[in-house]
């Protein structure tokens, strides 16, 4: 239920709010020190001195929470259940020292006091976009995202599209290097398509060969012969050969869509970029797009750079071949080689027979084509394999 990039957001403890209503409906706001994050399911805060709103829930369990994210100031809104109250165990001990440790910091006179933790079940989480219209980025922030994208991907001609609020319609926010734009009256009427279609499939769309393909469905449509019919033309004005599509999603939220086209040799740049990578890009790129409303106009361009640099190094990182083709035994008895160790001593660190070990490090040559110890060691290491693996004594 609670997604795992809003974790951050209940480890800062920003200011929150608790919004209850009695059994006769007359409802009662409170602060929050904090809300703390339980599991996927569960939230808890703490009762210091919400004599009200206890009062509540007892007559009403059924209660609404707010809290910001400081990362980008976007608020969330959190429909819970009030479940239970406890006054002592190991969820109850770790607020009260969060508490007193704010408490120490901000030097008050007098001790924290907790009198229980109260414990809800979420039942919905809300990102409230209407109240934050003011965090819309600029329309240069747009500009400098498809600049950085040319730079850092090599694609050339980009545009940035997003969906019309209640509507089926898309509207072009900015373009970068588009044969015809400001020129052309259909300059941007492919890559409008492109972008519909984006908003009804919310994947990554692509489209290669064109020209031959157009000519295909020219053919195909014209009339039995003997009737009356326009001649198909054999060449087609010169044009894009390969269009690219991509998403953009802010927690899960569509919020853009990045169109790309190339002709000739240029359609190779889309080649390079894989269906998962450019799905990674998106969501960061969302994410860094929702917080770039509070960054300097002049820090755009490095932002954007950062994020797309730090996708592509998590993204070879997570189709490296050690983490695709390796089973997690095996991932452990590389990295146990590469420390140095025979197979007798990974066989007793792994609680298992020395033939086991041997068989695992057959395998794992075979599947990473390395021929000795030596090599897998050079691997590992070149890779950075080593300090990042949890079975790694550096």
């Amino acid at each position: 239920m609670i997604p795992s990039q809003l974790l951050p957001v209940f480890e800062w403890g920003p200011p929150s709010c608790i919004i209850t209503s009695s059994k006769d409906g007359v409802p009662n706001i409170a602060n929050l020190t904090r809300i703390w994050y339980v599991d996927g399911e569960h939230v808890a805060i703490a009762n210091q001195f919400l004599n009200k709103t206890y009062s509540n829930l007892m007559e009403q369990p059924l209660a609404f929470m707010k809290i910001a994210n400081p990362s980008d100031l976007f608020h969330w809104e959190i429909g819970v259940r009030y479940i239970r109250a406890e006054t002592d165990g190991a969820l109850f001990e770790s607020l009260l020292q969060d508490i007193q440790m704010i408490s120490w910091m901000a030097e008050a006179a007098v001790p924290a006091e907790l009198r229980s933790v109260m414990i809800f079940k979420v039942l919905s989480l809300r990102k409230g976009v209407e109240e934050s219209l003011h965090l819309t980025p600029s329309p240069e922030t747009y500009g400098e995202l498809l600049n950085a994208l040319a730079d850092s991907l090599g694609c050339s001609r980009l545009s940035y599209w997003v969906p019309v609020e209640g509507t089926a319609d898309v509207k072009l926010l900015a373009s970068r290097g588009v044969t015809g734009a400001g020129v052309q009256a259909d300059a941007f009427d492919s890559m409008k398509r492109l972008a519909l279609l984006v908003v009804g499939k919310r994947q990554v769309i692509r489209l290669g060969n064109i020209q031959s393909q157009v000519r295909y469905i020219h053919s195909i449509r014209s009339k039995p012969l003997g009737q009356d019919q326009p001649e198909v033309p054999n060449t087609l004005p010169a044009g894009p050969s390969s269009y690219l599509a991509v998403p953009i999603l802010s927690f899960d939220t569509l919020i853009g869509m990045i169109c790309c086209e190339a002709s000739g040799g240029q359609a190779e740049a889309f080649d390079r970029l894989e269906d998962g990578f450019l799905l990674m890009l998106s969501s960061k790129l969302g994410e860094t797009l929702a917080a770039s409303a509070s960054v300097a106009e002049q820090d755009y361009g490095p932002l954007f750079r950062q994020t797309i640099e730090r996708v592509r190094l998590e993204w070879t990182k997570a189709s490296e071949p050690f983490h695709t083709e390796l089973s997690a035994r095996e991932r452990q008895v590389a990295i146990h080689v590469a420390q140095g160790h025979t197979n007798a001593q990974i066989a007793k660190i792994l609680f298992v027979s020395p033939r086991t070990v041997t068989t695992h490090v057959e395998r794992i040559f075979q599947k990473l084509q390395v021929s000795s110890r030596a090599v897998l060691t050079r691997y590992v290491m070149e890779k950075g394999l080593l300090t990042d693996h949890p079975d790694s004594d550096h």
